[in-house]
């Protein structure tokens, strides 16, 4: 079995330290609400749907999103924030507690109403959003309790996220708290907020600004697509020393974020497109993957790495969602695809399967890559949702044709592999027969090319046992790995 690359074993590293660190977010937490149901009827009061909602959730967003995905990755995660003594409170308080999140620091006020966005949805569609909740400057006494929470808790922690939304909790005594412990404790701090200048004195180790708040920061143009990159590049220095900060993240949706890190040259990483519907709460997972490997002692430019592959994670899914460090680890591999371990396997497939994926498993050789390979691998997509691909390693192939195979290495065969699109996984197995992958992964189909029946394959009683189907794709006899290799052989003897 193959082994990560050195610089996916450093994060990978780094991904398993999250488990050790103590983290607090201090900010605006916002309840989440969404109402989804069908819409197939118009209102005759007015010429809008009727949504028939049949699901109501909840889900922690703003910075309780923020500790929610420290948490979610890991993390062991306290929350600092003023919410109201309200209904809306208290689901934010059981949403945050659903996604193991301390609550000893989070406090409620009767002068406070909880900040909720409520959403309604018609099959998947947003309709209209609906916000409510106190956005004012907190109360003396709420502020006087807030720093008495925050002095507690600083010195305890190993990294600290500052979720500033602008509404009301980072009162100028709060910041001014902040950069007292600081100079007292220091800690990793990233800072993500609105008014990044109001933090220049506090000693941040990282801001996470987006595009609109480092123009309104810079005081430029706005800019579309990627011109916004080359604006951006020009203005490292100038937002590092507006915010006192080490490090700058600035994010650029589609277009990924540039890194600035002192006199360095910026250095990009790269999004993958998604639709603008899945980017609720992609800034908290973001500052919270970033905050993580921070504080596990990543150097900046590995930390917005892993920061960046958090958000393509949860990107992927609607609504305000969080990344775990199983799928933080997988999009490691997004770009070769390979499963380097059964436990892993296990998690990938029951992921799948919980969303109703149909999986189709094939194996083989797959030695020297050709036009047959290829035919009978888009087949087999064709047949289900994910396609997982077994491939023999070295010492089995030897076992199976002889010592002068393979032509190419295992990882060589891996890489190409998971280069074609129709294939979503690849994993090595050493055994001669798949067996072992199958009871793992108990596909839904069992695809398989070549001259075999369904009688004469030896994995069928498996397959059917675990109540999956055999399906024999067309064996195409022309197209052979031992027939090109006797045609390069012809052609060298000529």
């Amino acid at each position: 079995m193959t082994t990560p690359d050195a610089q996916t074993s450093r994060l990978l590293d780094l991904i398993d330290r999250f488990a050790h660190l103590k983290v607090l977010v201090i900010g605006e937490a916002i309840l989440d609400s969404y109402l989804q149901g069908g819409a197939t009827r118009l209102c005759r009061e007015a010429p809008v749907p009727i949504v028939d909602v049949d699901q109501r959730q909840y889900a922690p967003g703003g910075a309780a999103n923020t500790a929610a995905n420290v948490a979610r990755l890991g993390g062991e995660t306290y929350f600092l924030s003023v919410i109201g003594c309200d209904y809306e409170g208290d689901r934010l308080r059981e949403a945050l507690t659903e996604r193991s999140v301390q609550l000893d620091d989070l406090l409620s006020h009767s002068d406070r109403r909880t900040l909720v966005k409520q959403r309604v949805m018609a099959d998947a569609h947003l309709l209209v959003r609906f916000d409510q909740g106190s956005t004012g400057a907190i109360s003396e006494a709420a502020e006087a309790l807030l720093i008495q929470k925050l002095v507690q808790r600083f010195p305890l922690c190993d990294a600290v996220i500052i979720s500033d939304y602008a509404y009301g909790i980072f009162t100028p005594a709060v910041i001014a708290t902040l950069q007292q412990l600081q100079a007292q404790y220091p800690r990793v701090i990233v800072a993500d907020s609105k008014r990044l200048q109001a933090y220049a004195e506090v000693g941040v180790t990282a801001v996470k600004p987006n595009y609109d708040e480092a123009v309104r920061l810079l005081n430029l143009s706005r800019l579309n697509g990627h011109a916004r990159v080359e604006q951006i590049s020009r203005h490292g220095q100038t937002v590092l020393q507006l915010a006192g900060s080490q490090m700058a993240a600035l994010t650029l949706d589609e277009e990924g974020a540039v890194i600035f890190v002192g006199d360095l040259p910026p250095s990009r990483t790269f999004a993958k497109p998604a639709p603008s519907s899945h980017a609720t709460g992609a800034g908290d997972t973001y500052v919270a993957a970033l905050a993580l490997a921070l504080g596990a002692g990543a150097d900046p430019h590995a930390a917005a790495s892993l920061a960046a592959m958090a958000t393509a994670v949860i990107v992927q899914e609607e609504g305000t969602t969080c990344c775990n460090p199983l799928a933080l680890r997988r999009a490691l591999f997004d770009q070769n695809k390979r499963i380097f371990n059964h436990t892993e396997l296990v998690s990938l497939v029951e992921q799948h399967r919980a969303l109703g994926k149909r999986i189709v498993f094939t194996n083989g050789c797959f030695d020297i890559l050709h036009s047959g390979h290829v035919t009978c691998l888009e087949q087999a997509k064709a047949l289900g949702d994910v396609l997982i691909v077994g491939v023999n390693s070295d010492e089995s192939i030897r076992q199976l044709k002889g010592p002068t195979r393979p032509v190419n290495s295992l990882a060589d065969r891996l890489t190409v592999l998971a280069a074609l699109g129709c294939v979503d996984y690849v994993v090595p197995f050493g055994d001669l027969s798949p067996r072992e992958l199958i009871r793992i992964i108990r596909p839904n189909v069992y695809a398989k090319g070549g001259d075999y029946t369904r009688d004469t394959l030896p994995e069928t009683p498996l397959i059917e046992e675990l109540g999956g189907e055999v399906k024999i794709l067309p064996y195409l006899g022309d197209r052979s790995t031992t027939h090109l290799i006797q045609q390069i052989l012809a052609g060298h003897a000529e």
